[in-house]
């Protein structure tokens, strides 16, 4: 019977970025965003997927999936590398998936992503959110940004990430680690006030939203960097909107004010196929935080603004998705089926905002 290394070897070979397993059905590997099921192995019964599950799970980790029947983790696989796991009940038993991390963690300037982020990051203080679905390489965005501070500064750095996927040096940075609980929600502040209180940047990664935008808000109001991703399928402006409205209406105007005054930027990245194979590449859409974005994130109701403020705004490095979109299909590199269909999944973030919702 395979072993989880041989299936990593295979994924491997195949250039695969993620491997399923499921009962009744052999396992299937993720490649270039389809599925393709390893033929040469045989159905997976319970007992098979539960074995492999201790092969990579902690006995914590065993414990939480008994106890609430999901659980995710990381795994280091020594001489090959690492997988992030997710493993829940499916139909007739466990289902895990297990998505391949590279060894080594991307350059920025491989990445396709904006050239300005690496100054958001290089200097001052604030907010720094990247936002996309799962899969959408918010992982590996944030890993980059930090990597790219570790080679060009000295500053302390306290990660909080659920799992832990890349595991950085220490190069010219520092960089402390929070665990945080079962459950993904940030352990009691007094187990790492020490590191907090020492830190010039905190990078949240992997959080529950309300986990991750709270002790954001409060750090970069304190006078830190603070890297921060968001799992959603809106833009920029559905997320602020939801960051706005996720408190009391007799605190919103305190969040409206504390998040114009910290956010630095914000980014919503998708990943999409090359028409070559040879991988993917990233539509981004940015905003910027200047005084007239900050005023509309400021005042009540004007929040339906953003949008349209971004796509004038190009000049200055901001952008939309659609514009993005737009770019990219002038550049007839990525497969146009796909990037169409995920076009129509957007369309109701741009036909439908009204004033009053926002």
């Amino acid at each position: 019977m395979a072993t989880i290394k041989e299936y990593f070897q295979a994924a491997e070979r195949e250039k695969a970025t993620d491997i399923y397993f499921s009962v009744g059905a052999p396992p299937f590997l993720k490649i270039n965003g389809g599925l393709r099921p390893l033929k040469a192995h045989p159905d997976l019964s319970k007992r098979k997927i539960e074995g492999l599950a201790r092969q990579l799970l902690s006995p914590e980790k065993l414990s939480e999936y008994g106890s609430h029947r999901e659980v995710t983790s990381a795994r280091t696989i020594a001489g090959l590398g690492r997988l992030r796991i997710v493993i829940s009940d499916g139909r007739g038993g466990p289902c895990m998936v297990c998505r391949l991390i590279p060894t080594n963690i991307p350059e920025f300037d491989t990445l396709g992503l904006p050239s300005i982020l690496p100054d958001w990051v290089s200097t001052g203080t604030g907010l720094i959110l990247v936002m996309g679905r799962a899969g959408s390489g918010k992982t590996t965005t944030l890993a980059s940004l930090v990597q790219h501070i570790n080679n060009t500064s000295e500053k302390s750095i306290l990660t909080v990430e659920s799992p832990q996927e890349y595991v950085q040096p220490h190069n010219r940075s520092f960089i402390g680690t929070v665990r945080p609980r079962e459950n993904g929600t940030l352990p009691d502040k007094a187990t790492y006030s020490g590191l907090l209180e020492t830190a010039d940047i905190v990078v949240m990664d992997g959080l529950p939203f309300e986990e991750t935008i709270s002790p954001a808000l409060k750090a970069a109001a304190e006078g830190l960097l603070v890297l921060a991703t968001l799992e959603t399928n809106g833009g920029v402006a559905e997320v602020l909107h939801r960051i706005i409205n996720s408190v009391s209406t007799t605190r919103k105007r305190y969040r409206r004010n504390l998040l114009a005054r910290t956010l630095r930027g914000a980014i919503w990245q998708h990943l999409l196929p090359l028409k070559d194979g040879s991988g993917f590449t990233p539509a981004v859409e940015v905003l910027i935080n200047d005084p007239v974005i900050s005023r509309l994130m400021g005042q009540k109701g004007d929040l339906h603004l953003l949008r349209p403020t971004m796509a004038a705004a190009r000049y200055k490095g901001m952008q939309t998705m659609r514009q993005a979109l737009e770019t990219l299909k002038q550049q007839a590199t990525v497969q146009e089926d796909i990037m169409a269909a995920f076009a129509g999944e957007i369309l109701k973030y741009y036909v439908s905002p009204a004033k009053g919702s926002f």
